[in-house]
C-alpha cells in the first residue's frame, strides 16, 4: 500500500510539474519616454510612510517581494515552484485573504498619499499658505485612467523608483492575468509607465533612463493560471548611481529639484483663488527657465532639458533653467502638484500649420472641475531680431510695452483644446501706435498625440487626457485686463 501511495504521489507530482510551465524571460523594456525637438526657437518623491496607504495597505502575494532574483544581473528563466521559493498553494491560501486590488478606491485609499505630500510641500511655503487637502485623482491623473492590472504595474514601479533613490535595489512581485508575453502586456506595461512617468515629474532620472526597469514571470496553475510578474529596477549601462560618500546622486538631484521649487513657491500668494496661483506659477516659470535652442538641435534625447529638473535646476550640461518643451511641461507640472493643484502633461505635435509641424509637449490644468490647456514654452517667447529688419524701430517700441508684452507672454494660458488645435491671433495681439502697427504671433496648431498613433509613438497616455473647455479663468479675466 505504501509503495502504491509513492508511486501516485510520484505522477502526482509529474503531472503538477508539466502543468506549472514556467514563462520565459521578458527581456529589458524600455518603454517610450517623451524626448522632444521642438518647433520655436512632479511633488517631491512621496515619503516613504505615505506608501503603505498608496498600496491601500496590501499584503500578500502581490506585496513586496525582497525574496526574488538580485536587480542588476541577467533575469534567470523562472522555473517552476522552487524558483520563488513559495509554494503556490499557499500563495493562493494567501491571495485569497489578501485585499483585491481591484475592490479599493483609489480615491479614498490614496487620498493620504497625496495629503501628504502636499503637507510636506505646505510646511516648507510660505507662512500663512493654507494647507491644500487634494484627493489622490487630482494630483495623479493618469493614475486614474488605467485600468487595475496596469496600476499594479504603477504601484510596483513607483515603489521601485523610491526604494532605489534611496540605496535599495529590491524588487516587486505581481500576480497578473495577462500573459507577459503577449502584445496586450506589453501594451499594458507602456501604458503603466507612461503614466508614471508624466504622473510623476520628480523621476527625471528614470525618463531620461539613467536606470530600467526590467520583469520576469512565470504561470501558477493553482492560482487559475495566473502570472507571477517580478519587476526590478537596476542602473543602465554606463550610469553612475552613487557619488563618492556614498549617497545617491539621484537622490541628491532630486533635492536640488525639490530644493528650486521650494524657492519659487515661497514668492506664490497663497491667498488667491487657484486659478490666481496657477497664473503665478506660470509666470515664475517662464522667468526661471529659457529655451535652449542648442539642446534643441544638438543635445542626446537623454538630457536633463527635457525635465523639470532642467527647467527648475540646469541640464545635463550644466546651464541653469535650461529647458526644452517637455522640460517646461514637466516643471510646471511638479509646481502645481507642489501647490495642490491638478495638472498634467500631453504630447503631440505643434507648429504653424499643420503640415508644418514637429513633436511638443505642453499642458492641462484644472480649475473648479473644467480644463484648460497651457503652453509655458510658447508664453517664454525669445524674439531675435536685426537692425536691417523691417520695421525694427516699430518692434522694439512694441517690446519695451509691458502691458502689450505681458498679454503676449500669456497667448498660450488657460485655452480650450479647440482654441489650440486651431488657433488665429485676434486684433489684441497687434501693437498699434501713432508710428503704425505690428503683430508680433502669427496662427498655429497644437494637435495631441492620438490613440492610432500610439503603438509608433509609444505614447498611450495622452489619448487619456481630457477635452479642456473652460472659459472663465483667461489670463483677462484674471488680470481684470476684459
Amino acid at each position: 500500500m505504501k509503495k502504491l501511495i509513492r508511486v501516485f504521489i510520484a505522477v502526482f507530482c509529474l503531472f503538477f510539474a508539466l502543468l506549472a510551465i514556467s514563462g520565459s524571460n521578458l527581456p529589458a523594456i524600455t518603454p517610450y519616454t517623451q524626448k522632444i525637438p521642438e518647433y520655436m526657437s512632479r511633488a517631491t518623491l512621496r515619503l516613504a510612510e505615505s506608501i503603505d496607504t498608496l498600496m491601500g495597505g496590501r499584503t500578500g502575494p502581490d506585496s513586496h517581494d525582497s525574496s526574488s532574483a538580485a536587480p542588476g544581473s541577467s533575469p534567470k528563466k523562472p522555473d517552476t515552484q522552487a524558483s520563488s521559493g513559495e509554494d503556490p498553494a499557499k500563495a493562493e491560501k494567501e491571495q485569497a485573504s489578501a485585499p483585491s486590488d481591484s475592490s479599493r478606491s483609489p480615491d479614498q485609499s490614496t487620498q493620504t498619499a497625496a495629503k501628504a505630500g502636499t503637507e510636506n510641500a505646505a510646511d516648507k511655503s510660505t507662512p500663512g499658505k493654507e494647507e491644500k487637502e487634494t484627493e489622490f485623482k487630482e494630483l495623479y491623473y493618469y493614475y486614474t485612467k488605467i485600468s487595475d492590472e496596469e496600476r499594479l504595474l504603477y504601484d510596483a514601479m513607483l515603489l521601485l523608483a523610491m526604494n532605489y533613490s534611496s540605496g535599495d535595489k529590491g524588487s516587486e512581485t505581481r500576480l497578473l492575468e495577462t500573459n507577459p508575453s503577449s502584445d496586450a502586456f506589453a501594451e499594458s506595461y507602456t501604458r503603466a509607465y507612461n503614466a508614471l512617468i508624466r504622473d510623476h515629474p520628480e523621476l527625471f532620472w528614470i525618463a531620461q533612463e539613467k536606470a530600467q526597469y526590467e520583469c520576469r514571470y512565470y504561470l501558477l496553475p493553482s492560482l487559475g493560471g495566473q502570472y507571477r510578474v517580478i519587476l526590478s529596477l537596476s542602473d543602465a549601462t554606463g550610469q553612475e548611481t552613487f557619488n563618492e560618500d556614498g549617497t545617491s546622486i539621484y537622490l541628491q538631484q532630486q533635492a536640488l529639484l525639490e530644493k528650486a521649487a521650494d524657492a519659487l513657491l515661497e514668492e506664490v500668494d497663497f491667498t488667491q483663488s487657484d486659478a490666481g496661483i496657477a497664473l503665478q506659477l506660470h509666470d515664475l516659470l517662464i522667468d526661471t527657465a529659457w529655451y535652449n535652442s542648442d539642446a534643441a538641435l544638438n543635445a542626446s534625447v537623454y538630457d536633463y532639458a527635457h525635465t523639470a529638473y532642467g527647467a527648475l535646476v540646469e541640464d545635463s550640461s550644466g546651464n541653469a533653467g535650461a529647458a526644452l518643451c517637455d522640460g517646461y511641461a514637466m516643471a510646471y507640472e511638479y509646481l502645481m502638484q507642489r501647490a495642490g493643484l491638478s495638472c498634467i502633461v500631453v504630447s503631440g505635435y505643434a507648429g504653424p500649420t499643420e503640415a508644418d509641424t514637429e513633436k511638443h509637449a505642453w499642458n492641462l490644468v484644472e480649475l473648479d472641475g473644467e480644463w484648460y490647456e497651457v503652453d509655458a514654452t510658447w508664453d517664454d517667447l525669445d524674439f531675435l531680431l536685426s537692425p536691417s529688419e523691417d520695421g525694427y524701430d516699430l518692434v522694439l517700441e512694441a517690446l519695451s510695452d509691458e502691458d502689450y508684452m505681458s498679454r503676449i507672454r500669456h497667448y498660450m494660458f488657460n485655452r480650450t483644446t479647440e482654441e489650440m488645435r486651431s488657433f488665429t491671433p485676434g486684433d489684441e495681439f497687434t501693437y498699434v501706435s501713432d508710428n503704425g502697427w505690428v503683430a508680433l504671433l502669427q496662427p498655429s496648431v497644437h494637435i495631441r498625440s492620438t490613440a492610432d498613433e500610439s503603438e509608433d509613438s509609444r505614447d498611450y497616455v495622452t489619448p487619456l487626457a481630457p477635452t479642456a473647455e473652460g472659459t472663465w479663468y483667461t489670463w483677462e479675466m484674471l488680470t481684470g485686463r476684459e
